[in-house]
């Protein structure tokens, strides 16, 4: 009967603990090599998020789609956070920013034919047609120039092709990026090049919903995760793996 009674209260302690471990809804668009459904974990960037998650006592699940689907559906509440947004002032209404957790170079992409190599303002490239990706940031002097030809694409496999094909002259996007989605859709990403100088260099963040409970809390957990991988070493481990050091 005490083995009986014992077993009880273990059952009744332990079991709470267990269920109400949270699942976060992880979302974000295919932006190979940083995160993509078809990258080993969903690549490194999705990696980092997803272990800095477990490391914070929460497990994870992530769905991939379109980029304004995706900051839709955590700004809905539907999903919880979106992996590896740059940071707007905008978007602070709706979403709680993680500390950064990767930064990444953004730039004008042009192919090889393009007539320039680079410019010294936006007005000088503003009879250019320019894509970028549907619900984007680019950076803050980017977004705040009203470009007259500027061409929204709901992915970058279709703003690549249309580049390559001349549909528009620059893409707005990391070229590594840009040059990964060229090679998956069969075009020849050699001629990808940045226009120079660069745009940006960007931090990535995880934003976290404000229409969901315990969304502070959810930040500081994540961040608390991810200074704890980073202390421990094992976030350059990761790094490591997926060939980014």
């Amino acid at each position: 009967m005490k083995s009986l009674k014992l077993l009880i209260s273990v059952i009744t302690i332990v079991f709470p603990l267990i269920v109400s471990a949270q699942t976060v809804k992880l979302t974000t668009m295919n932006w190979s090599p940083f995160y993509a459904e078809s990258l080993n974990n969903g690549g490194f960037i999705t990696a980092i998020v997803e272990e800095a998650l477990s490391e914070a006592g929460y497990d994870s699940t992530v769905e991939f789609t379109g980029w304004q689907t995706a900051l839709d559906t955590v700004k809905s509440g539907s999903k919880d956070a979106l992996i590896g947004a740059y940071y707007t002032e905008e978007r602070t209404k709706d979403y709680y920013y993680s500390i950064p957790i990767y930064t990444v170079l953004v730039g004008l992409i042009k192919t090889s034919d393009f007539p320039l190599k680079n410019y010294n303002s936006f007005n000088a490239i503003n009879e250019y047609k320019i894509g970028k990706i549907e619900g984007s940031s680019i950076g803050a002097s980017f977004d705040a120039f009203d470009f007259s030809q500027l061409h929204e694409f709901d992915s970058v496999s279709s703003a690549v092709k249309a580049l390559t094909m001349g549909e528009i002259d620059l893409y707005a996007d990391n070229l590594a990026v840009a040059k990964d989605a060229a090679q998956s859709s069969g075009l020849d990403g050699s001629q990808l090049q940045i226009l120079l100088p660069p745009l940006e260099e960007n931090n990535l963040y995880l934003l976290i919903s404000k229409s969901i409970p315990n969304a502070e809390e959810l930040r500081d957990a994540f961040n608390k995760g991810l200074f704890a991988i980073q202390a421990s070493g094992r976030f350059n481990e990761i790094l490591a793996e997926y060939n980014q050091q």
